[in-house]
Formats: structure tokens, sequence, C-alpha cells
């Protein structure tokens, strides 16, 4: 196929990083979870990064499972390691300090400055590949500069020590003169409330004090109301003022206090941006790290996330009525549409959730309203509604701190495309951050691009080499497949001066064809068109599209389609619809306009055009040999004042006797293309027709004919390949209602299984042109997801019956 060229719209957003941020909960997660708050909240966008507690101090050491579908949804561009610190030990055993100060002093050095001068020292860690192969098989950060990488691996985690300076990938936001940054003093507080607070506004850990203007405000007593308010709304509560007994702070209003927090100064020269309303509220009950960081996730993702632990709401409790004061917040009255507060958590059980969601509803059962004809009625109050974790994940959500002046720029580039693989022809006009300016000329920012109707699937396995065209030299930038984008970071790697300091990369968007090699080859494995993928494919470039072949595949045409097929028990003579020969059927145009029931010759002769022009149909004679009889089908280009026998070669002069004896002159026939024939006798159109019922409402749509896919347990056929809007999609289409294999169901359903498993596919579709699949089919695919699943995010397996028609 020829390549096309054209002027595409492309959407471009720039904005700060979303970081991940793994740490060690050793034995006071709560203290840990403090550190790692205080991390991100240094770091340029730190606002919108999240937290992952890992229990084992291993190499194999992963995260909850609970947390992943969140993170997937949350989209990482980086997964970073906290590196715990000689203070983080001391903390856990005190003892340890004295071995430390014995061991390293120095000569003359009194204790308190050797351990100031050690304590911010880290610990030696194992490696983190159990947590990179967990990333790398549910989400898609960046992989470092190595453009053929395929896995996400252990070298490919930042340390967040690491990010000190103003530079790189975790640019620091520091303290300008004159605008200090405002934290509580909250080392008199019950730890479990103050990382309430900190996960709430951010902190500075002691370490980094001195790098900034931090002023702490006092907290006493009575201010421990307000600041459960404050962690639990995003807000102060009316009448509080945290600046007023700090002389440094005095004249500064509740609401400036906050907007000078470590979390405010992270999100500087950014603006926030939830790119699908309308979002829930999620209440986050539980005791565990876990719960805290499930917290996190959903306040990214969604409107507004609170993390509760029970015992803070046991009745009787110091907090209790601070809480659910806050929390009733949340119980706006008349708010459109009504979605309600959902109640989840990763410890809990949904027994416990429920009661949890009862108790808290319960002031408002009783609550009534008067309407407009003075009538009391049910009070329209949005309640808490107990969910568990795969409802909670079914809500989409994703948070961006993108550049104020940069969220949102619409371009019409010039594109090139060779079958679905589309390439951008010149660099984006992309401009500088605005956080440039302020954080330095080494600070990365993060470029979004979209092509519309094109969305990749977001997948480690996608290279760099397969995102950005080759120049011959070192790669400009590094890019990834994200969600609904892909993106690349804007620091040139290549050879880069003061001038060309930014990437302009030459995008690439590559095909369905291209994008199964890669998934496939990250595994092992090996992907190709089988016999059926093949005619599929002819077919479709014969029609343009594989949208447009199923249109006609599964509308009106196709009954003429179907009337060049005679029965199998005839194949010769007139058949009805047309005349057939040796098992082949030629159609004429009164037959076709018979067989669409046309009253006129004009649709069928316009049908027969598009078809002849695109070589679905061709136009000939239906002749006999002179010398041997033998009858057979002659092109109009085969056919002059003689033509050729196709049997014995003999010359035959086109005269009366050589056609049928009936007609005055020789009579109009058409014949199917072969492949076409083939692929309706073969029943290639149910995948075809079932792609197309599957793209129904979608916004964007891959496609690639169906694919052997080999590795070394052997070659499986899939019948459907599909990335719908992101989302890979595979799976089996049949004429019949059975799943068949040498060894029956359960293997057919075990091999489709391990073929989605190197495919990593999101969803596995049985189509059937039948009213439904043979008793067991479904049970068995879903059975084989549970059992042979070993990674990455499992699977949904739908079905799709009465697939177009019978034939």
């Amino acid at each position: 196929m020829m390549q096309q060229t054209e002027y595409r719209p492309v959407g471009v957003r720039l904005r700060a990083p979303r970081l991940a941020v793994a740490y060690h909960t050793m034995s006071d997660w709560v203290h840990m979870a403090r550190g790692a708050v205080a991390g991100i909240s240094r770091v340029w966008g730190g606002s919108g990064a999240v937290v992952l507690p890992v229990a084992e101090m291993s190499a194999t050491a992963t995260v909850a499972d609970a947390l992943l579908p969140l993170l997937r949804l949350y989209d990482p561009d980086h997964v970073a390691g906290l590196l715990p610190t000689l203070a983080d030990a001391a903390h856990m055993d005190p003892s340890s300090v004295d071995q430390v100060l014995a061991q390293y002093a120095a000569g003359g050095e009194d204790r308190e400055a050797t351990w100031q001068r050690l304590r911010s020292l880290s610990l030696q860690t194992p490696g983190g590949a159990g947590l990179a192969d967990q990333v790398d098989s549910w989400c898609s950060p960046f992989k470092g500069v190595h453009q053929d990488q395929r896995r996400f691996q252990a070298d490919n985690i930042v340390h967040l020590d690491q990010a000190h300076g103003s530079c790189g990938s975790l640019a620091t936001v520091p303290a300008l003169p004159g605008e200090p940054v405002f934290t509580f003093d909250l080392s008199g507080v019950d730890p479990v409330v103050a990382l309430m607070v900190e996960s709430r506004i951010g902190a500075v850990s002691e370490d980094a004090q001195s790098e900034r203007e931090v002023v702490e405000l006092p907290v006493r007593e009575e201010d421990l109301p307000a600041l459960i308010h404050l962690a639990v709304t995003g807000a102060p509560r009316p009448g509080w003022d945290p600046a007023g007994r700090c002389a440094t702070a005095e004249g500064r209003t509740p609401a400036a206090v906050i907007a000078s927090t470590p979390f405010a100064h992270a999100a500087r020269w950014t603006t926030r941006m939830i790119a699908v309303p309308p979002a829930p509220t999620v209440w986050v009950v539980g005791e565990s790290a876990e719960d805290h960081a499930l917290a996190m996730l959903c306040d990214r993702l969604y409107r507004h996330a609170v993390w509760i632990p029970p015992r803070l709401l046991a009745d009787g409790g110091p907090y209790t009525e601070a809480v659910k004061a806050a929390l009733y917040a949340f119980h706006g009255m008349g708010r459109l549409p009504a979605l309600p507060i959902l109640l989840a958590s990763a410890s809990q059980s949904q027994d416990d959730l429920q009661a949890w969601a009862e108790e808290l509803n319960r002031p408002f059962n009783e609550m009534a309203m008067i309407a407009g004809d003075g009538l009391p009625g049910p009070a329209d109050i949005t309640k808490a509604k107990a969910v568990t974790l795969t409802e909670l994940a079914a809500h989409d959500g994703t948070l961006l701190l993108a550049d104020p002046g940069a969220y949102q720029i619409s371009q019409r580039a010039p594109t090139s495309q060779e079958r679905e693989s589309i390439s951008l022809l010149t660099p984006l006009q992309v401009p500088e951050a605005q956080a440039a300016a302020h954080l330095g000329a080494e600070m990365h920012w993060y470029v979004d691009v979209w092509l519309p109707r094109h969305t990749l699937p977001a997948r480690t396995a996608l290279p760099g080499s397969c995102l950005t065209q080759d120049t011959g030299g070192f790669p400009d930038t590094v890019a990834r497949a994200a969600r609904s984008t892909l993106s690349f970071i804007s620091a040139n790697m290549g050879f880069a001066t003061p001038d060309n300091r930014h990437a302009r990369p030459l995008l690439h968007f590559p095909s369905a064809d291209r994008v199964f090699e890669e998934l496939a080859g990250a595994r092992g494995a090996t992907v190709k068109r089988s016999s059926a993928g093949l005619r599929a494919a002819i077919a479709v470039e014969m029609w343009g599209s594989y949208k447009a072949l199923a249109a006609d595949l599964s509308g009106p045409v196709r009954t003429v389609l179907d009337s060049f097929l005679p029965p199998a028990k005839q194949r010769d003579g007139n058949y009805g619809p047309g005349y057939a020969i040796r098992g082949n059927g030629y159609v004429a145009l009164e037959d076709i306009q018979k067989t669409l029931g046309s009253g006129t010759f004009d649709t069928s002769r316009d049908l027969v055009d598009r078809l002849l022009a695109a070589n679905v149909l061709r136009r000939g004679l239906l002749l006999n040999c002179a010398r041997c009889r033998f009858e057979a089908f002659y092109r109009i280009e085969q056919v002059g004042a003689a033509f050729d026998c196709e049997a014995c070669g003999h010359t035959s002069a086109l005269t009366r006797g050589r056609w049928y004896a009936k007609d005055a002159e020789p009579h109009w026939y058409y014949a199917l293309d072969q492949v076409v024939q083939d692929l309706l006798q073969q029943h290639g159109d149910v995948p075809l027709i079932a792609a197309q019922q599957l793209r129904q409402g979608a916004f964007s749509v891959l496609w690639s004919p169906e694919l052997a896919v080999t590795d070394a347990e052997g070659e499986i056929e899939i019948d459907l390949c599909l990335i719908i809007d992101g989302r890979i999609v595979v799976g089996e289409a049949k004429s019949n209602h059975t799943l068949k294999a040498g060894n029956g169901t359960r293997e057919a359903a075990a091999r489709l299984v391990h073929a989605a498993q190197l495919l990593s596919a999101d969803e596995i579709v049985l189509a059937t042109s039948r009213k439904a699949w043979s008793k067991g089919t479904l049970a068995a695919v879903t059975t084989a997801v549970a059992r042979g699943w070993t990674r990455g995010p499992q699977p949904v397996v739908t079905e799709l019956v009465g697939v177009g028609a019978l034939t």
C-alpha cells in the first residue's frame, strides 16, 4: 500500500511527572509513610504523587495486589524507591544509635555532631526485582534511555534521595525568598492523625528544613478538631486561625497558610485537571499501610479521598466527634448528579464496610425536606455506599498537574500513513513549561501527545524505538505509551546544546500489527498472519478498510456476495441466482437485481460498478471451446475476436455456438474474486463482523487480521485482535458454537488464554454466529483464566452471539 500524506489534528499537553514512591514499612509503617510523604513534598508535582508500602526487605518484595488496579489507572511516569536512613533504623531500635556512634565517631567529635553527620545516610536495601516485575506487568512507566528495552527492570527504579537538586526527572521546588513554607508542629500529635494531616498538605523532613524557609506553626490540644477537619476536607475549618499564635505568620489568613504548605509548593506552576468528570468522593476505612496508600491513590484519581482509621471513629474516642463532623461536610444536599460516597478498604471485610456505611449514614436516614408543594419528602443527601476494590477501580479517573498555559494545545501536523501506522513528518511545536523558568534549565517536564482515533495500549512492551522514528543517531528523547497518550520527556537525550536543549522527536504511532508483534516479542513469542488472516488482510485492502468490508458482509450486499456461492450439491448449471461451472458461481446483472429486490437496474448497476472498481468482481463471458467443449469464465481482457481455451489451448473464434445458444449475443457475467470467495466459504466473515460490532461506541479502534502466536509451547491462532480505546481485545470468532482442540474444550480454552497472556489482553471475547455457545464453553475459558493467568491483571471474558448470518 502506498503511503498517504495528510494533515491531522494532534493534541499536546505539558505537565509535571506522575510519581509512585515505594517505601519499606519496617516495624513502624506510619513513621515510614510520613517519610515518604515528606519525600514527595519536595518534588515538583509531588502533590500528585502516590506512595506504595512494601512490607518485606527482600529483592522479591512487592506491593499489595489490592493497590495494583488503581496504580494502573494512575499510570505513573516513574517509580521511585525511598531509601530508609540510619535515623529510621534508630526510630525502630533506639539502641542502634550507640552501635553506630561507637563505630563511626571521628576523633574529637561529640555524639550529637556525629549523629547529625550520620543520621541521613541511607541503609543498604535489597534490589527491587520483585517490585519492578510487578510494575512491568501492570503499568507502563519510563524505562530509561535504551530505545529497544521492552521491560521495566529494577535499575529503572529511581532513588528518591537523588532528587536533592532542581534538575532532572524529579526537580525540587525551592522556597523562594520571602515565601516561607508553612507546616505544623505535629511532634505531640497522635502519629496517625499527623499522617492524615501530612497526607493532605505535605511535610518537610528534618533533613530538608535547612534548605527552605520553614515556618512551623504551633499546635495545641484545642487545634486538633480543626486539624482533623483540614485532613479530611482539605480546607481549614471556619473560625480557625492557625497563624494567630505565630509571629512569623501573623496576618496570614487560614487560606493563605494552606496555600503555602509543602504540597501547595510542590504544585507550583501547574494547574490541577481531572479529565473524567464526574468523579466520586472516596472514603477508605482501615488501619493498614495499604489503606493509607489506597486513599492517596483515590485522592489523585478522583475528586477527593479520605483515609479513615477505624479507631478514630470508635465510640467515645478522643477524635470521634471531630472526624464524623468533618466527614458529614461531604453529605451535601441537593447535589446533582447524586453520586454516592464510595466506602472502600484494603483490609476490612465487605460486611464490616457495610456496617460502617450504615453507621455513617444513620444521622441522615430520617431527615426530610419540604418540597415545592409544601409536603415533606426524603432529603436529597449524598450517602456512603460500601464497594469492593473491583467496583472502585471501575470508576475511571485521571489526575493531571498540567502546565497552566499548555494543558490543551491543538495543532494540525503533517503525517504519513502506511497501513495503520502513522508518522509525524515534522516535530511538534511545543513551548517551554512555565516551571522551567523557576526550577532551572536542567529540569524535565513531560509532554503528552494524543492522535485522535489512534490510542495505543499502555504497555512497557512497546519500546521507544517503535514510538519515535529512527533518525540514525542517538534518540532525542525517551518515550512511552501512556494511558490515552504517547508521552515523552522534554530533555534532549542526544547531542544537546543550549540552543537544542529540548527534545523535538518525530513521533510514530504504530499499527495494531506492530503493537502485537512487540507485545509477543517481550514475552519470547512471535506473531504472524495466519492463512485466514492473510485472506482477511487482502479483502480489507480491496474494500479500503475493515469497517467498509464488515458493513458489506453484514448488510444487503452480503446477499449479492452469497449469490456467487452455488450449493455444494450443484457444481454445474443453473442454480437460481447464478450459473455454476465446476463449483464456481457466475452471476449476471439481472440476477443481482433480483437478489437485491430492486425495481430498477440503477442500484444493482452502482453496486456492481463499485465492486468492479475494488476488484471484488470481474466482468467476463461464459464460453466453451470449439475443439474440446471445455466451458469456462473468461475475463473481458482475455477475449477479443478469439479466445484461447484454458484446458487445451485451442484458439476459438468468438462466434455463435461459443456462448449460450438462446442468447443472440454473448452475455456479461460477473465472477467473485477467489480470496473473497474463500473468505466466505471458510467463515472468515465472522471475525470481521464481530470486530465491527465490538467497535461500536469506541473512540479509537486499531485492528489486526487473524494472527498465529508462536512460543515454545507451539502455535495458537487468534481470530480477534483489536486495540479498542487502548484496551487489548483478543478472542475466538466461530460460525459454530464450540471451541475445539485435540483434547476438547478445556484444552482449547487453555490455549486461547495462553495466547491472550502472551499479548497481555484486557478482554477475551467469544464470538459466534449461533445464538449461544455450547454449554460449558464460557466456564471453561473463565476457569482457564483463573488457573493459568500468571502475570498482570486478569482479562474479563465476554460473549458475543448472533454475529452476522449463518451461511
